[in-house]
């Protein structure tokens, strides 16, 4: 009976699906002229078992002409339904009508409703469809909405919401203008409420204004500092600027200003960064799930937008600190046209040390730093716009010293001077090909460089008057050149694609050690000397391409994905390698607050730092891949959960997993000052791997806003004949990682910040035991003095030794006072750097205590409680 029940139903089936088959296959003929097509349906229903469905919105009233000659239904209902606004769609036996909606293309900028200023990434809300769009990096959007009524909702951080409602009928293209917020009683600051769901993870995104209200020694508003505040990002060495993102090192960073590669971002040994807060725009930064755009680093992308300039007002500012002082200019070249944003920072430490110099003039010491940022940005119409962007910084110490002899008639000269920086300059220029597709073209230069120069000499003047002159000079230097080329597109064909393609070539100019010394010796205007030496200078070039493709693409309602793939090639030392690199995102929104998103991700690296100090130093080597050296490659798995309420407070968790190989490293006793074999002779290729938890809690709206985060993890390294081959922490292998960044407005003449850290101390490699050499044994002489034997140290393993926690607090406020009500405006920064003098350790050293009869740990710190005074006029 159940095996005859069911074969009734197959054969029930089978008869309605050959039914409609036959219905389907029926061969319809007729003819009309000029009926409605409300007529020319109701013949389609006599001919066959059809029947239409429609509603009051479908119009039928539209008259056509048309022959039907022995044609079946789906060739048929094509025809009778061209150039009209109806959809049909044949369902069972009955053909369903909708009215076709047209889809409208809205297209545009954001910009700063006084300046002009573009707006990175700001919220576009549909409100109809309840759909979220964002702008680019150069504050463009695109996005299709039905033809008709249209309420749209546009906001970004720290300005007023704006609402627009209109009725479209063709694509158009729309500049929105947003005004800043002013102190409310119970809003301070607008957060992107109606920012849409994204599902890359381990990316976040500060303003200038986030990274002035954070605490930074001697007033100077730094970009670093702000990134060493958030969760899986640690500064290495405490008081410096570097960057160290889940278990990378400083040269894994991808660190782009305008989009143009940064390889040098320190000034002073890394106590501040090159980037002039008064010239940044919008920093983002990704560590987690890094898109198919970026490519040539294993850690972080940080990507820094400098500022436009303002295309309606002149204005400027000017900052006098402890340390420095900036000035910062604006305005339209041509009103609504063309605009420039200039600024400048110098140090004046030499100007104290040379006053200084007058009381005690044995020897003058040389110790600053200066940067320039400036950008000229023209719009020629509103689908096309250039910049050009500059940036030249430099950093200089030595010392000169001048000593006069026992004669009145001769002199002793000697100079040691570092110095190093960058240069860089883009032409980059934005194109609207179509209201779907946006097109950025960018040609750029960029080139670090490090001199080491020591020099002493003399000259004298015999009593025959002639004069005589002789100097040594030993020179040292490194650096980098690169000429590149890229261009970028963004298609968006519909809501739910963001497709972004496009290719670019770096032509590298490596220089990684060039050592040598000059002889120059003159006797009466007749040179007698002149000789020059140089080694280990041998200059490499390399070939850089790559390709890339990502989609942002809506798969449902609640799943979105990215996925992208990054196709690279490097050249170099007649040895080619290629890379292809895949890179997923996948996000679910479980409700408008919760979240889950994981990502996997592959990088490659074919260039280098090699570092021979604990501290960033100038003399780190930026080195290619060789034959014998292979790219450094990293894969990485992340997984997290997120919520946002959507008023002002977020929370995360997120776990991560890097494996990486191919790192290098200088072997045991191995540095750059003391080099005289190539660089590629002294390091080693290994492997590594990163593992951990993160916490991230944020506040953006209300007279009080920051964020907590905190990390858990592990990072390791593995060496086949660095410890044994043995696998060995990281130096910065920290395993609890607290960080605390707030800002307190109580009204508009005050704002107050603090922020706190706390961390697992750093590893180092000690000497926990030493014994004296055999004099019996034939060993280097070196070993002994008079006679006696010296003692050496044993290191049991690679980072054996780990210093104890850091932590300080660092606190500043700001008062600002209007001057004038055209928008004169002074202002006083109070900042305090390690508030409880805490002595962080720098590193530590074995120290024989004469007093206690044995050996004790000594440490050596950076900064102390540091405080400083900055005073700010705007006008």
């Amino acid at each position: 009976m159940k095996y005859k029940s069911l074969t009734i139903l197959l054969l029930f089936f089978l008869n309605s699906w050959i039914s409609n088959g036959q219905e389907e296959n029926k061969k319809l003929s007729f003819s009309f002229k000029n009926a409605t097509l409300k007529e020319i349906i109701k013949e389609i229903e006599k001919q066959t078992d059809y029947s239409f469905v429609y509603n009051q919105q479908v119009d039928l009233q539209t008259r056509k002409t048309i022959t039907i000659n022995k044609q079946t239904l789906i060739q048929a209902l094509p025809l009778i339904f061209e150039n009209t606004n109806i959809r049909w769609e044949i369902s069972g036996k009955h053909i369903l009508l909708k009215k076709s909606v047209k889809e409208i293309t809205v297209s545009g900028y954001v910009t700063d409703h006084k300046s002009g200023e573009t707006l990175i990434g700001a919220s576009l809300l549909n409100q109809s469809k309840n759909e979220g769009f964002i702008t680019n990096n150069y504050g463009y959007f695109t996005f299709q909405v039905p033809e008709g009524n249209t309420d749209l909702e546009i906001s970004y951080v720290g300005y007023k919401p704006e609402k627009i409602s209109f009725y479209l009928l063709k694509d158009t293209l729309i500049h929105v203008k947003l005004e800043e917020t002013t102190l409310l009683k119970e809003i301070v600051v607008y957060g992107n409420r109606n920012r849409p769901f994204s599902p890359s993870s381990g990316s976040i995104e500060f303003t200038d204004k986030d990274i002035k209200n954070t605490p930074s020694p001697f007033g100077e508003a730094d970009v670093m500092r702000t990134l060493q505040l958030l969760p899986g990002i640690q500064s290495g060495i405490e008081g410096t600027t570097g960057l160290y993102v889940r278990g990378g090192g400083p040269d894994q960073n991808l660190t782009l200003l305008d989009g143009v590669s940064v390889y040098n971002s320190n000034h002073f040994f890394g106590l501040f960064s090159i980037f002039n807060g008064d010239a940044v725009k919008k920093v983002t930064l990704y560590k987690g799930s890094f898109p198919a755009r970026f490519g040539g680093r294993l850690s972080s992308v940080i990507d820094i937008r400098l500022k436009d300039g303002d295309m309606q007002h002149f204005h400027g500012s000017f900052s006098l600190g402890l340390l420095s002082s900036r000035l910062n200019l604006e305005g339209p070249i041509i009103k609504d046209k063309t605009s420039f944003n200039i600024s400048v920072r110098r140090s004046y430490i030499d100007a104290f040390l040379r006053i200084a110099n007058w009381i005690s003039d044995d020897v003058t010491p040389i110790i600053y730093f200066y940067d320039l940022n400036a950008k000229i940005n023209h719009k020629f119409s509103d689908r096309s716009r250039l910049y050009f962007s500059l940036y030249n910084g430099k950093d200089k110490i030595g010392v000169e010293m001048d000593d006069p002899s026992y004669s009145t008639n001769s002199t002793y000269l000697e100079k040691i001077n570092y110095q190093w920086g960058n240069t860089i300059g883009s032409l980059r220029w934005n194109y609207i090909l179509n209201n779907q597709l946006f097109i950025n073209t960018t040609a750029a230069y960029t080139r670090y460089k490090f001199d080491f120069l020591a020099t002493n000499g003399s000259w004298q003047m015999r009593e025959d008057e002639s004069i005589y002159n002789f100097q040594y000079t030993n020179f040292q230097y490194s650096g980098i050149e690169d000429w590149s080329a890229s261009v970028d597109l963004e298609y968006i064909p519909d809501n739910k694609h963001h497709i972004r393609f496009g290719s670019g070539y770096i032509f590298h100019t490596f220089e990684p050690e060039v050592h040598g010394s000059r002889q120059f010796e003159q006797d009466n205007g007749e040179i007698i000397k002149n000789i020059n030496h140089s080694f280990l200078n041998e200059n490499i070039t390399g070939h850089e391409v790559s390709l890339y493709l990502e989609d942002e693409y809506s798969l449902t309602n609640k799943w979105k994905a990215n996925l992208g793939m990054h196709l690279s090639g490097f050249i170099a030392s007649k040895k080619s390698y290629l890379s292809l690199q895949p890179r997923v995102s996948l996000g679910y929104e479980h409700n408008r607050n919760l979240s889950f998103k994981t990502s996997y991700t592959e990088m490659s690296q074919y260039i280098h730092l090699l570092m021979s100090s604990v501290l960033s130093q100038p003399t780190d080597l930026w080195v290619p891949v060789t034959p014998e050296l292979e790219p450094m490659r990293a894969r990485q798995v992340t997984l997290g959960a997120f919520y946002d309420t959507r008023n002002g407070y977020n929370f995360s968790l997120e776990g991560f997993y890097k494996q990486m190989s191919h790192l290098l490293e200088y072997r045991d006793g191995a540095s750059w000052g003391t080099a005289s074999t190539a660089w590629h002779k002294q390091v080693e290729s290994g492997t590594g791997r990163a593992y951990g938890l993160e916490l991230f809690a944020q506040k953006t709206t209300g007279r009080l806003t920051g964020w907590i985060g905190y990390t858990l993890a592990w990072s390791d390294k593995k060496f086949p004949t660095i410890n044994e081959g043995k696998r060995f922490p990281d130096k910065y292998d920290r395993r609890h990682d607290v960080k605390l960044n707030l800002t307190y407005k109580p009204s508009e003449k005050i704002d107050f910040s603090a922020a706190w850290t706390c961390a697992t101390g750093n590893n180092f490699t000690l000497a926990l035991e030493e014994y004296p050499t055999l004099p019996l044994h034939n060993l280097d002489p070196s070993y002994y003095y008079n006679n006696s034997p010296m003692w050496l140290q044993r290191y049991e393993k690679r980072n054996n030794y780990r210093i104890k926690p850091t932590h300080h607090l660092d606190l500043s406020m700001n008062y600002y006072r209007k001057m004038s009500p055209k928008g004169r405006q002074a202002s006083w920064n109070l900042t305090v750097y390690n508030v409880y003098n805490q002595a962080c350790p720098y590193m530590v050293y074995p120290w024989f205590d004469s007093d206690k009869g044995n050996y004790v740990l000594k440490q050596i710190s950076l900064l102390p409680i540091s405080p400083s005074i900055t005073y700010t006029y705007k006008f």
